[in-house]
């Protein structure tokens, strides 16, 4: 059997194991290793039911001795079988990985022979693919039974290891996967956790001592294969994190699979939408502060399908709404229906800066259709709220000016305008020259953007380089580096005016001459934010989105068109991650590129034909045909949802995306 076989085969198998998050774990690449992992985890692509596809997700083997009624491997269906070797995973995941097609491997086995000859065969894989240099992510899916001594050993490779209860009660466990028992799954968890926490105090004492499983420990629950209430998967899922400190618990829809069995019930489709409330219940418990007794309990068993469970809460509990954005703390903002953990964050942070008015909740993020009922704040009618109007605080600093005109703003007439070439250098140019000048400019603008007014006053503003590094690094010591890099994020979005928004922003922060200090509206900050966050997400999206080519023996392209100009923000990110291979990440938009040596990073324009010839050979095609069809495979078609699918991967990534290319054909004769 060639490995395209095998892969279609494997990767179908291991599909319906949703617990595949690359997320938790920072392993550094600190010499001229291949790969790294980022903390937050990044998403490399979405299949066509919308589930994020982050890692190289593959069984070892379908062959099993079990014969788990819910298992689409189990040993009495009748489907075909294959096996990799451990040199195939290993290669497999190193091309794709140099592709960036993946963060990582997500590596789990049908049990051969007995629990610990599987294991020591998952470890023997694992410990090969790091020989070889590999330093990015592994999910390690441990098996039931397995000895202590083989699963001490999993974690010194992976970054998280994973055991599969699979049921929500050892009574549904027993009648549909009669080999397996509760102390068969509890046992490793127990091994994990301790050998975790074990790790983690010596470390405390001795800087070298070895991770173990930095990412933690995940499991799945399948919902709908058996008869437990949400209150009983909840109830089981919190005694978990609890108990056994996991990270997270992962909830999959039955989907019935190889032929229908007695004891399963005949399901028309899966219960996805009873999954997305578990999670979104899930959620509130681990990150909101909600108890499960605030959740759901005992008496109503079961969550309301029609609305979220954050939303059923506010209806439970009418008198602790509405409430006042302006003055509430976080724990209370964070009960309030369609505001997120960042919107809360942001919230908080940006009323030191003036009271918020309702038109600001959109820009920060939150859901305002849903929060409308459920707050108080300037902006909504005063009926609404269950006060007097009297009685409200005055309204200060609220003014909703437009976004680019955040000052009581110049007539045009007399307006004056420093002129830069463009570049954020000459941005920081102007501003010092503002803070030298005894005329403060009404705007900073870049050379031929719009229609000049008749009796503006330009001034041209030469870039110093010199002067442009004096004022970032005076930025850092009066905003802070985190407040210093929104106004990068922001400028790199290349949205009209954002240069004048910076420089009254930095003046609201640090006095002119004089003394004089700007007057910035806090819609400015908003926007500013709601800027640098657009700009961040492309970021985020291109480390996953981008496909390089190899070009020659070690050498790999990727063409890109990214919406905002982000190549300086994921520089770094590529410089670390392939520091052993020399590649070139070209923006089309833009026409420039970045080019690695293996040592440094210089931009670059050239001719994308020329680029691309050089791009085709049998090794980079049958790698693309692999990853297209491992990209059919990962899909549960039970499943799909294309409104979901496209909001995750709008189509405008497309063109340069390998999977979606017509199967078979090279990636450069699409473009």
């Amino acid at each position: 059997m060639d490995i395209e076989d095998k892969l279609t085969i494997l990767a179908d198998a291991a599909k319906y194991d949703v617990s595949c998050a690359s997320s938790g774990s920072r392993r550094k690449n600190s010499g001229r290793r291949l790969g790294n992992s980022a903390p937050s985890g990044i998403c490399h692509t979405y299949t066509e039911d919308g589930r994020c596809v982050s890692l190289l997700k593959i069984l070892l083997t379908n062959v099993c001795i079990y014969d788990c009624a819910y298992c689409v491997n189990r040993c009495s269906n009748d489907i075909p079988r294959a096996a990799f070797t451990t040199r195939e995973i290993v290669s497999l995941t190193i091309d794709f990985y140099r592709r960036n097609y993946i963060e990582g491997l997500f590596l789990s086995s049908g049990v051969i022979r007995s629990p610990d000859d599987t294991m020591e065969r998952l470890v023997r894989t694992v410990q090969m693919l790091r020989s070889q240099g590999f330093n990015g992510y592994i999910h390690l899916k441990c098996v039931p039974f397995a000895s202590r001594r083989l699963i001490q050993q999993a974690g010194q490779h992976a970054d998280r290891l994973s055991v599969n209860i699979e049921l929500p009660s050892e009574a549904s466990l027993m009648r549909l996967a009669q080999d397996k028992t509760y102390a068969s799954v509890l046992t490793p968890m127990g091994v994990i956790r301790e050998t975790i926490a074990e790790t983690r105090a010596d470390r405390k004492r001795l800087r070298h001592v070895p991770a173990f499983a930095p990412a933690g420990q995940s499991t799945q629950l399948i919902v709908g294969a058996s008869p437990e209430s949400d209150y009983e998967i909840l109830n089981l899922a919190d005694g978990l994190y609890r108990q056994q400190t996991l990270k997270r618990v992962y909830y999959s829809a039955y989907v019935p699979v190889g032929g229908s069995r007695s004891p399963l019930p005949d399901l028309v489709e899966p219960p996805l939408r009873r999954e997305n409330r578990l999670y979104q219940a899930d959620w509130l418990m681990r990150l909101y502060g909600f108890s499960i007794d605030e959740v759901i309990d005992s008496g109503s068993p079961w969550l309301d399908l029609t609305i979220d469970p954050k939303q059923a809460f506010a209806l439970r509990h009418p008198e602790r709404f509405p409430v006042d954005i302006n003055t509430a703390d976080r724990e209370m903002i964070l009960r309030v229906p369609g505001i997120g953990l960042k919107s809360a964050n942001r919230i908080v942070h940006l009323r030191q800066k003036g009271r918020l008015r309702f038109e600001h909740l959109r820009q920060l993020g939150a859901i305002v259709t849903r929060a409308r009922p459920y707050i108080r704040c300037d902006g909504l009618p005063a009926r609404q709220w269950p006060v007097a109007a009297a009685s409200l605080p005055p309204q200060t600093k609220t003014m909703a000016s437009p976004p680019g005109d955040t000052e009581a703003s110049s007539t045009s007439a007399g307006r004056r305008v420093f002129e830069t070439d463009g570049s954020f250098e000459g941005l920081l140019s102007a501003i010092y020259k503002a803070y030298t000048e005894p005329v403060l400019p009404d705007a900073i603008e870049p050379t031929g953007r719009g229609q000049r007014g008749l009796f503006e006053q330009p001034v041209t503003i030469n870039t110093d380089p010199v002067i442009a590094d004096r004022v970032w690094k005076g930025l850092k010591k009066h905003l802070g580096a985190k407040r210093r890099r929104k106004l990068l994020d922001a400028f790199l979005s290349g949205h009209a005016g954002v240069e004048t928004m910076i420089y009254r922003l930095v003046a609201d922060a640090i006095a002119t001459r004089g003394g004089r200090t700007g007057t910035t509206h806090l819609s400015t900050f908003i926007h500013i934010d709601k800027l640098s966050r657009q700009v961040r997400l492309e970021a985020h999206r291109m480390k996953g989105l981008i496909r390089f080519e190899q070009t020659g023996e070690d050498g790999y392209l990727a063409l890109v068109a990214p919406r905002y100009d982000v190549l300086p923000l994921v520089r770094r990110h590529f410089e670390s991650r392939f520091a052993d291979q020399r590649w070139i990440i070209y923006d089309t938009r833009r026409n420039y590129g970045l080019a690695y040596d293996g040592r440094h990073t210089q931009a670059l324009q050239m001719d994308v034909a020329a680029l691309t010839a050089s791009c085709r050979n049998d090794h980079e095609q049958l790698c693309q045909t692999l990853w297209q069809n491992y990209y059919v495979a990962a899909n549960v078609q039970a499943r799909n949802n294309p409104r979901l699918h496209l909001s995750k991967l709008p189509r405008r990534y497309w063109q340069y995306l390998t999977e979606k290319q017509p199967l078979g054909l090279h990636q450069t004769h699409g473009r």
